[in-house]
């Protein structure tokens, strides 16, 4: 996938927009304003990005709890926020979190606290995509725990004997909730050891959003081939803790050490490095995005609850086209 200097500067710029966006939504919880318990991708930025990037707008996404990014890249920023607070505006008129949003018009798989429950259900889009004949790739997001359970196993194994449009992401941040995945997983260093399924895989610097982009366009570009699903383990780190309800017990200086490789500053150095910015363009820049996020929050605050019948009204009737695969 080729990047022109506009498309790398888009690249930083949903970057900086997760991680702004993911800070506020740490101090409005920390102030009490969101009832949605936050799950932060902070330190992770770049393989939501990165990923999601370098896929087509019609291929489908299934994230995980914590992928945050491919949600703000193609969904309005009021939408996702008022999902966070509940109120009408957000997904589903106030039906669902953000944390469970899907859509299907934007090619978004709805997400569960279920670890690892939502990988077959990406196997499935990707059937369907088989079945109807289009090219379109579904692309699973999920954490080095679901590794640990049988869903994954079971998802691999369909997609790999079925030759199923399929990219498998592990965002591997070595830790699940607060346990190190070395103490879980039966393997040495990389998760993808014992995947087996006789199916591509390979290990990618999930730091380095250019390094997620070129990975990620390759096994999209063989599932579009016809040549299958393709295993990602993006190795990265999240700065905060599990959930914002839970203490801190990790290691102050291997916090430090991942740091020291912010994938938002990576990204930042090397586009200055490389003259296709400079730094007004990158104050400027941050200064939009974080006017456009308080501006989603500010009206969040001041969207109203949907009316309590609505939360009764869980099914509606609906038109399915079987062509492209969308439920009206």
């Amino acid at each position: 996938m080729e990047l022109t200097d506009e498309r790398r500067t888009e690249v930083y710029e949903s970057l900086l927009l997760t991680r702004r966006f993911e800070e506020a939504v740490l101090e409005a919880y920390e102030s009490g304003g969101v009832p949605e318990l936050p799950h932060l991708s902070i330190g992770q930025e770049a393989v939501g990005v990165g990923a999601t990037y370098a896929l087509e707008e019609d291929d489908w996404i299934a994230p995980s709890l914590r992928t945050r990014a491919p949600i703000l890249m193609r969904v309005p920023l009021e939408e996702v926020v008022a999902g966070m607070y509940g109120t009408r505006s957000g997904p589903s008129e106030g039906r669902t979190t953000q944390h469970h949003m899907g859509s299907t018009e934007r090619a978004i798989l709805g997400t569960t606290g279920m670890v690892g429950s939502h990988l077959n259900v990406a196997v499935g889009a990707g059937l369907s995509s088989r079945q109807l004949g289009n090219d379109r790739v579904s692309t699973v997001f999920f954490g080095d725990g679901a590794t640990t359970r049988g869903e994954f196993h079971t998802a691999l194994n369909y997609a790999a004997v079925e030759d199923l449009p399929v990219v498998f992401v592990i965002e591997n941040n070595g830790w699940t909730e607060e346990t190190p995945i070395g103490q879980v997983a039966a393997v040495e260093e990389d998760l993808i050891e014992f995947a087996g399924h006789d199916l591509p895989s390979s290990v990618v610097d999930g730091q380095d959003a250019d390094e997620v982009i070129a990975a990620t366009a390759e096994a999209a570009e063989r599932a579009r081939a016809g040549d299958g699903p393709t295993l990602l383990e993006m190795k990265t780190y999240r700065y905060r803790p599990h959930a914002e309800v839970i203490p801190e017990r990790r290691d102050e200086a291997e916090i430090e050490r991942w740091k020291a490789r912010d994938p938002v500053t990576i990204y930042r150095d090397r586009l200055l490095e490389e003259g296709i910015v400079d730094e007004g363009w990158l104050e400027d820049a941050d200064a939009s995005i974080r006017a456009d996020v308080e501006a989603a929050f500010q009206f969040a605050r001041e969207d109203p609850l949907p009316p309590e019948e609505a939360m009764y009204q869980v099914y509606a009737d609906v038109e399915v086209d079987r062509d492209g695969g969308v439920v009206r």
